[in-house]
Parts: C-alpha cells; structure tokens; sequence
C-alpha cells in the first residue's frame, strides 16, 4: 500500500518511477490505489516502469536498481511455510549487495514499530530504546528486526540512507489485505482488542518518505507516528463514519484463541504467515506508546490526525463499496 501511493506521488512531482515485482504479485491493485489521486489513472500506471525481480535473485535485483538514484523498500517480510529466518536475511543481504553493485545514491527502508526497544509502561518509545536480547518477542518481530539490522550493517558501513519505523499505517487500499481489512471489518462487524499502539496516515508516512530524499538525509532513523491509541479507539472511529458503532465487540480469550487457530489453519492452506504464536496475540493486547519528537520538524511539520484520516479513507470505502458512487475521490 505504501509503495503504491509513494509511486503516484513520486510521479505527479515529475520523477521516474521503477518499481519491481516478483511471482504472486497483482500489480493491477496498484491502479486502484493511484485512483484515489487522479481520474487519470491508467495513463499514471502506464509511467511506472515495472520490473520482475526476485528478492533471491542477485542478477535480477541488480537489473532493476541498475540507474536508480533512491531506493525505497516499502514491503515487509511475509512468512510462508517452506522459507526459514535465515532465508529472508540472505534475501536482504542480497539486496543490499545488488544495490551497491547498481551504485544506488540512497537506501530508504521501511520498518515495523515490532523492531524498537522497549521502555517502561507509559513511557514513550523512541527511536534510542534498547531492546531486551532476552525478551520474548513474536516471530513476525524477531524476523522483521533480523532483516534491519542488516540493513542498519550497511548503512554504518558504507551505504546512504536511513530506516523508518512506522506505526500501523492507515489508507485506502485493498479492503481484504494489511491496515485497510480494518475498515471491511468495521464496516460490518468488528472485534477489537485493549491493545495500545501508534497509527499514521499513509499520506504522511509518504510524506517523510519524500522529505528524506529531498534533504537527502542519511544515517538517521525515524519513528512515524500520528497518535498512539487503542485498536478500540481507531474501530470505533471507523465504524461511527459508518454507522455501525453498535456492532464492535471485545474479543475475549476464548475468541482470540479461535482465531488463532483459524489464522494457523488458514496459514497451512495457502502458504502464507504460518506463524502467528501466543506471543502476537499477547501484543495486539499490549500497551506501547511511541515518540514521534524526532520526526516532527525533521520530516514532517505535523502529523494529520487520525481522525480526518479514518474520515477521509471511510468517503473512499463508501464509494468503493456502493454501486451508484463509483465515482473516483481525490485523496490530497
């Protein structure tokens, strides 16, 4: 999602866009995504130069970053059931390789809240927070911080660039998939969970990302954060624009182990995210606050408020999902 509605940007501000895919990518979503920007969105798909590369494949990556000046990597690891740990690191030692072999000026890589150290409750997060080597922390995290830390290697060595850590970032995108399946479940019948974490709008974490290139900052990292709520807060303001507030429910233990075996046996059939352990459940439970002090003024003057921000990605849902409003919503 956040590749997607970078790449429209990038392009309406007059830059060559490169942007690559592997085997099970739909590329097609994209254009959905850029006609949020523009009713003119298919010639806007058409300027985006698409390559095939495998995130295992040297040559391949190589090919693609041949040229490029900034690369930003906006797609986190997914697990799937015959890929170790090991085999993603490798897949981003490679990519790192690929990158100094193209000569790329910069590196911008987009990383989880998950990867942060921790701080005492009620206490803010920041991007110097040490993480506990002994901790117990869930697979997701363990495997998204291993990736950066050999990016953060390159970086110190001899690459430019920086790593964001964003928060659960909230926009219009694939109803089913990632932070938008927020406003499909809303929109009907929604469960939530106590858990506290930061949210930002994926206009201003496109925002920071575009303000690193420009300043060409490097050697920093970020947190990018709007506000630090509850999963039941965000849901709630989601299903107000909808109506459907009365629906939400607390998902107690009992559900969430359903779901846990759901989301396992779900996993099993279609190869996808098989690890999902007690441990991410406990978290999705967890209170965490997060700082957003350093990126305010270095990247961004302000954050957009959350709200505005469910109000305007529900306007888009709306007309999405109502067959006599198909009409197209410019999200400026």
């Amino acid at each position: 999602m956040v590749g997607a509605h970078l790449a429209c940007v990038l392009l309406k501000e007059g830059y060559t866009v490169r942007a690559t895919f592997s085997k099970g990518d739909d590329i097609n979503k994209t254009k959905n995504y850029l006609s949020f920007y523009s009713d003119d969105y298919l010639n806007i798909f058409n300027e985006i130069r698409w390559v095939e590369a495998n995130p295992m494949d040297y040559d391949s990556l190589v090919k693609a970053a041949n040229g490029v000046d900034v690369v930003y990597v906006c797609k986190y690891p997914v697990f799937s059931v015959n890929r170790k740990f090991q085999d993603y690191i490798e897949g981003i030692k490679t990519l790192i390789s690929a990158l100094r072999e193209a000569e790329v000026s910069y590196l911008y890589y987009i990383s989880s809240l998950d990867t942060l150290g921790d701080e005492p409750e009620f206490k803010e997060i920041t991007e110097q927070s040490q993480r506990n080597p002994k901790g117990n922390y869930p697979k997701i995290s363990q495997l998204n911080y291993l990736c950066e830390m050999e990016v953060q290697r390159a970086l110190n060595e001899d690459l430019k660039g920086c790593i964001v850590n964003a928060g659960v970032v909230l926009g219009p995108g694939d109803w089913h998939y990632d932070s938008s399946r927020l406003f499909s479940l809303a929109a009907t019948y929604g469960f939530y969970t106590k858990g506290v974490t930061g949210f930002v709008g994926v206009y201003d974490v496109v925002k920071c990302l575009m303000t690193l290139s420009k300043k060409e900052i490097t050697g920093e990292k970020f947190i990018l954060v709007s506000q630090n709520l509850s999963y039941y807060q965000v849901l709630k303001l989601i299903s107000q624009n909808f109506g459907t507030e009365k629906n939400l429910k607390y998902a107690g233990k009992f559900r969430m182990l359903v779901y846990k075996g759901c989301y396992i046996v779900k996993s099993l059939l279609t190869g996808r995210r098989p690890i999902l352990d007690s441990t991410y459940f406990e978290r999705i439970e967890s209170f965490k606050l997060y700082s957003n002090t350093k990126s305010l003024g270095m990247l961004i003057i302000d954050y957009e408020d959350i709200s505005e921000v469910v109000k305007k990605i529900c306007d888009i849902y709306i007309k999405e999902n109502t067959p006599k409003m198909k009409k197209f919503y410019k999200f400026t």
